[in-house]
């Protein structure tokens, strides 16, 4: 069965309502899990791409240890960057009895969606780089289990393009139906004993956004800064939409 499955958690931010009225065009952004597998059904998923460029935000082992599988010649460019796990290592340091309070989970969570904000601002002003350079172009990018780091970027894309902050809470919670763990990934979790690992949390991702807002200021003046100019942000913001439905 998991041989026919596409790549995991796959889906397109296209279609959504931005603030001007207008909807984001579809097949610009793809946020999905690592694509380790290479089957028939990624297979066509790529090619119905016409060349994207896949960003990988695992860190640097967490790439190394499952390569992505997509062959050369299905895209136009690989960026690598790494944004560093931080959940798991704070997590192995819980003891037994902490690990059965969802609070503390939790506040483990939100610390961690903090870190990557903060020690990541360049990644991320890395990222709207590759985006303004290439209007137009299918980016499809993706962390470990396109969910947490993939979920952040999500959202700060959704909000640059000033799409209601319900929406962006609701496509970024889609991952606790659409993602699939591997048995690979299902044994880690059992052996660490915090099955919210395979979950998100609205609150985890609003303490991210939180702490962006805190380091950089608003995303539209983080991203005029990133394209040097009101009016480019403009006519990039207008490009990727279409008007009415």
């Amino acid at each position: 069965m998991s041989n026919e499955m596409g790549i995991n958690n796959l889906r397109d931010l296209g279609g959504k309502k931005t603030s001007e009225n207008k909807t984001l065009k579809k097949g610009l952004f793809l946020r999905c899990a690592a694509p380790t597998v290479w089957n028939e059904q990624v297979k066509t998923q790529m090619v119905a791409l016409k060349n994207p460029i896949i960003i990988d935000f695992r860190g640097v082992q967490e790439e190394k240890n499952n390569p992505s599988r997509i062959p050369e010649d299905f895209l136009s460019k690989r960026v690598h960057l790494p944004i560093e796990p931080k959940v798991t290592d704070l997590l192995r340091k819980l003891n037994k009895i902490e690990k059965s309070k969802t609070t503390e989970i939790n506040k483990i969570f939100q610390n961690a969606y903090r870190k990557y904000t903060t020690e990541n601002i360049q990644a991320f002003e890395e990222f709207f780089k590759i985006l303004f350079d290439n209007p137009g172009s299918t980016i499809m990018f993706h962390c470990t289990a396109g969910k947490d780091r993939t979920g952040f970027a999500s959202a700060l894309i959704l909000s640059l393009f000033g799409v209601k902050n319900k929406i962006i809470i609701d496509d970024y919670l889609l991952s606790n139906k659409t993602y699939e763990p591997t048995q690979k990934v299902k044994g880690e979790v059992k052996k660490i004993g915090v099955k919210q690992l395979l979950r998100v949390d609205e609150s985890w991702l609003n303490a991210g956004l939180e702490e962006f807002s805190e380091r950089v200021g608003n995303i539209r003046d983080f991203c005029t800064m990133i394209i040097k100019g009101d009016n480019r942000l403009k006519e990039y913001l207008d490009y990727c939409q279409n008007l009415g439905e």
